[in-house]
């Protein structure tokens, strides 16, 4: 019985550990090919931050490449001032299946902020400025506002939130799937700006929710 019982649990540990070595291998491969650079339009002037989940990118990319590339693109001059984007509003870039938001704005205080999250959209964001950026999973975070299809938006709370500092002379390009819960570019507490901060949001369509 008692050699039964090994054999149990030694199957079952292999059976754990399958997937995980799957998952680290798909890990992998996903960052050999982010830092191979077939994604990259020439000209692309910043980092995207390595918080991305480069397993998701492939992914959505490999479904999607048109429109990404389209994408990457309509940002690929941008600099730490995005001074290229000289006009706010909203334009598009493949209609219905992405645009873009150019817009100035100042930052929200780390005391009235909440995480979002999207279905039909994954985000590119970009940010001029010293500034914060949180994220979460949903597993780690609680609802205060349910989705709304309308706005493709949920709002959370969570106290797991990690934040990632970004200072002005090095923005960053971050990416956010849907299941990446995300707190948009925010202050530290009672910090203020002499003017306000410009920021770029790129949406493209969620090829895995069609």
């Amino acid at each position: 019985m008692k050699r039964i019982l090994f054999f149990a649990l030694l199957l079952g540990s292999f059976n754990d550990l399958f997937p995980q070595k799957a998952d680290r291998i798909r890990s992998r491969e996903a960052r050999q090919w982010f830092r191979s650079g077939v994604w990259a339009p020439q000209g692309l002037g910043m980092d995207i931050h390595p918080s991305v989940d480069f397993v998701e990118f492939k992914k959505q990319y490999q479904a999607n490449k048109d429109v990404w590339d389209a994408a990457f693109k309509a940002i690929a001059g941008a600099d730490k001032d995005l001074s290229t984007f000289t006009e706010s509003g909203k334009r598009e870039i493949v209609k219905d299946r992405c645009h873009m938001i150019v817009s100035e704005y100042k930052p929200k205080n780390a005391e009235n902020i909440r995480l979002e999250g999207h279905q039909n959209f994954i985000d590119i964001q970009i940010s001029t400025g010293t500034v914060l950026w949180g994220t979460s999973t949903v597993e780690d975070s609680k609802v205060i506002v349910p989705y709304d299809p309308a706005t493709d938006n949920a709002f959370f709370r969570s106290s797991k939130v990690k934040v990632i500092k970004q200072k002005a002379s090095k923005p960053y390009i971050f990416i956010f799937f849907p299941k990446n819960l995300h707190i948009p570019a925010y202050a530290k507490s009672h910090m203020l700006y002499e003017k306000p901060l410009k920021k770029v949001v790129v949406k493209i369509e969620n090829v895995m929710n069609l």
